[in-house]
């Protein structure tokens, strides 16, 4: 609703186009576990964007599960994920750097082809393994048996 200013209720002036309503992007974590081969793959569901305002919340959640937990086999579902910024990408670097040192892996299922192509053109997808679905992620934790 306008105000005889023309300013709306968020005190924006309208002039400038600008909504009616601040829109605060959020992130949601799904947590899951799933056993492959006598290890605990843990698995984070990502749905939202991961941006400045809630980086700290998936900090927190990969520290807890790594430094606080031991926990080295993580997949990260990124199918309903809408954003990610260079710092959360970071992240995902520093992660992937950790859990190989502790002879675990990080791998992604389901990235949107925005969040694909950005990853191509860093070329973390020639260290980062990236699956269709969780189920292919989830095998790449079984051991592979040589051939006979």
């Amino acid at each position: 609703m306008l105000s005889s200013q023309g300013e709306n209720q968020a005190g924006f002036n309208d002039t400038f186009g600008w909504e009616n309503e601040l829109t605060v992007k959020e992130l949601k974590i799904e947590h899951a576990a799933a056993p492959v081969s006598g290890k605990d793959v843990h698995i984070l569901r990502l749905e939202g964007y991961v941006d400045a305002h809630t980086f700290a919340e998936f900090e927190e959640e990969l520290t807890r599960l790594t430094d606080k937990e031991g926990q080295f086999n993580l997949l990260l579902d990124l199918e309903k994920l809408t954003y990610i910024n260079s710092t959360g990408l970071g992240l995902l670097m520093a992660t992937f750097r950790q859990v190989r040192q502790h002879n675990g892996d990080l791998v992604i299922a389901k990235m949107s082809d925005k969040i694909t192509n950005i990853f191509n053109l860093l070329g973390f997808s020639r260290l980062i393994h990236t699956y269709p679905s969780e189920q292919e992620a989830l095998a790449r934790f079984a051991p592979t048996e040589a051939p006979a």
